[in-house]
């Protein structure tokens, strides 16, 4: 469809559309025919020029808010603009090389990395930044350690191999020594480490079948552990979100009711979360979401450029910027291009520094 809608632009249409997209997200003032024969040389007079904008208005890629005011972009206007971006400029060497320093000084576990990367996007973009890390339950475990508490009460902590971190309290039916929950320990790292966490429960339970009769205890109470430690319905995947106080500058945001359903689903994160993580399992890479093309309707006065990111060569995550509809859609995706670069390689050379 958007190839049909291109190619019945005739040239001098395409770039006058260009032209008023551009100086309406430097402005954001309605663009009108003088504007453009004073600032672009197209070599059209100010009467074609109005000509012109009549016809991209009738075929949707502008509207004009009053009779006489200038025009402004629609979603369809941004999206032609967005796809037409023949050469999307390079992040900075600046911008880059601050943003290797700032992982490089910050990122020594995965959560700081997920903050310092919501972080940079949100100071570099002065929009809102977003990280969706890795699932927990598709990562590999590291090591597994029991801790007593007293009682009957240990703390279970479970380290997976992108460094990401969980614990959990459990409840056993009796007490144990510290030798018995290291033995127990031995045998589950013997047996699981390497393993997707998804799978762990299943192993455990193969396990029970197949052992003799003088460490089926053991196995039973780790069966125990393992059932409240690994509960898949709390797959602890968290959304890091940095800027969300910008939101309140958007051009956008002069619409109350807006702005409160906005920053509500940015402040809670869970549908928030979804629409990222169905980002991440359709594993496009680069994406840009034009206001009406968002599905959530509280995103539909927005954009969102988002990437997913990688280790090695699985897809682990998202991150992106949310932002008004009038951004620079060349700077923020060369922002997030650049970002999940780096984003790469730093989540590459984390996992194998855990080996």
């Amino acid at each position: 469809m958007r190839v049909l809608q291109k190619e019945t632009l005739e040239n001098r249409k395409r770039k006058l559309l260009q032209a008023v997209v551009y100086q309406y997200v430097r402005t954001a003032k309605p663009v009108g025919s003088q504007v453009i024969v004073d600032k672009y040389n197209f070599g059209l007079s100010s009467a074609t020029v109005r000509n012109l904008l009549v016809d991209l208005e009738k075929e949707g890629f502008l509207v004009q808010p009053h009779t006489s005011a200038g025009r402004i972009p629609t979603d369809k206007g941004y999206r032609f603009y967005v796809d037409s971006l023949l050469e999307i400029q390079s992040l900075a060497a600046s911008e880059e090389e601050r943003i290797r320093k700032e992982y490089a000084a910050r990122s020594k576990e995965l959560d700081e990395m997920m903050i310092s990367t919501s972080h940079m996007l949100s100071s570099m973009s002065h929009y809102t930044g977003m990280v969706l890390s890795p699932r927990v339950d598709t990562t590999l475990l590291r090591r597994l350690q029991l801790i007593s508490l007293g009682g009957n009460q240990i703390l279970v902590v479970v380290v997976s191999k992108t460094g990401s971190i969980r614990h959990r309290v459990v409840n056993l039916n009796q007490p144990l020594s510290a030798e018995r929950l290291a033995a127990i320990s031995n045998t589950l790292n013997e047996r699981l480490v390497g393993l997707p966490l998804s799978e762990v429960r299943t192993q455990i339970l193969d396990h029970i079948e197949a052992a003799e009769q003088e460490h089926r205890d053991n196995f039973m109470i780790a069966k125990e552990v393992v059932r409240e430690a690994f509960d898949l319905q709390h797959p602890d995947q968290e959304l890091y979100v940095d800027g969300k106080e910008n939101i309140i500058d958007f051009p956008e945001s002069n619409d109350y009711r807006q702005l409160s359903s906005l920053l509500k689903v940015v402040e809670e994160k869970n549908l928030l979360a979804s629409i990222l993580e169905k980002e991440m399992k359709a594993g496009k890479g680069l994406t840009v979401k034009i206001g009406s093309e968002n599905k959530l309707p509280q995103l539909r006065g927005v954009s969102l450029v988002s990437s997913t990111y990688k280790i090695g060569e699985n897809t682990v995550g998202v991150l992106g910027i949310l932002g008004p509809r009038r951004m620079e859609y060349a700077r923020m995706i060369s922002l997030v291009e650049g970002v999940t670069r780096i984003v790469n390689q730093f989540m590459t050379r984390f996992d194998a520094d855990m080996e």
